[in-house]
């Protein structure tokens, strides 16, 4: 991992476990509120670079640990996730590393302008292991506009 660059994993099943598994100085989580405090403890003061987001996902929405996100429940967890805004660095950026979601422009777009960094997301299935999408990658950026078919982040 590079300096500012945070991984974080639910290992409470054999996918996470295997992702962990594979990865040097990751954090876990096990729901949102545990993934924004794992993420601030493993900034500290430095900003993020790069803040890589692994658990299951599809078209519709991803997890985080136990906690479904999306369009429709974002506005639960958007206090936690506030937290991490003005957390990065010039350039920084998010990676949703779940299967299937990138396609989801209207949630990516939410966590962005939440997050106030651009989020990058894979639109096929994400194998953890090998740190592939068997898809493209899709963008979006705070002020709502995304891309599809952008390179790998």
């Amino acid at each position: 991992m590079t300096e500012g660059e945070i991984t974080v994993i639910d290992d409470s099943d054999i996918v996470g476990w295997a992702a962990s598994a594979t990865r040097v100085g990751e954090v876990y989580m096990s729901d949102v509120p545990s993934m924004v405090a794992s993420v601030e403890r493993a900034a500290g003061k430095k900003p993020i670079k790069r803040l890589n987001i692994l658990d299951h996902g599809n078209n519709d929405g991803v997890e985080i640990g136990e906690d479904w996100v999306d369009v429709s429940t974002f506005s639960k967890y958007e206090p936690y996730f506030l937290l991490l805004r003005g957390r990065f660095a010039k350039g920084g950026f998010v990676h949703l590393q779940h299967c299937k979601v990138g396609s989801n422009h209207a949630l990516l777009t939410m966590f962005a302008k939440v997050f106030g960094v651009p989020v990058f997301a894979g639109t096929g299935l994400h194998n953890p292991v090998y740190r592939i999408n068997f898809g493209d990658y899709d963008r979006c950026d705070q002020n709502g506009m995304c891309a599809t078919g952008v390179s790998r982040p």
